[in-house]
């Protein structure tokens, strides 16, 4: 079921999986660190509105580069509302931007967001495997 669909990403609930996925979009380059946080805001939205324990989160075609005060921001205002919701755990397809894959793995590394069991995969088969490997 699609939650959000722009030229950045795409956010979808899966029932059966309990999970979240979100699919970010080549065009993710070109926006703004307040774009950004409006789309973590609608990501976050859904994951609160269905109590969503897993996270899908395929970054390969993304290419925004999260700043360092971004990612604060994150550790923050999204983190907390998101395991406070029940998430603890994210499967991340890395992109292929390599800036974007540092800046993705200092973001996961900061505040609370090391409590969620999160693994980084190069493909949505294998990330998917591990995921819902318990369903």
């Amino acid at each position: 079921m699609i939650q959000r669909d722009n030229q950045y990403w795409s956010i979808s609930y899966d029932e059966a999986n309990q999970a979240v996925i979100c699919t970010w979009k080549s065009t993710s380059e070109d926006m703004t660190d307040d774009e950004f946080k409006i789309e973590m805001t609608s990501y976050v939205e859904v994951v609160e509105k269905y109590q969503v324990p897993k996270l899908l989160l395929n970054l390969r075609n993304g290419g925004y580069t999260v700043a360092p005060e971004v990612q604060e921001w994150v550790a923050d205002e999204i983190a907390p509302r998101a395991i406070q919701a029940g998430q603890n755990k994210i499967a991340t397809i890395l992109s292929q931007n390599i800036f974007s894959q540092v800046s993705t793995q200092q973001m996961m590394e900061e505040g609370d967001i090391p409590l969620i069991q999160q693994q980084y995969f190069e493909d949505v088969e294998t990330a998917s495997q591990w995921l819902f490997e318990d369903n």
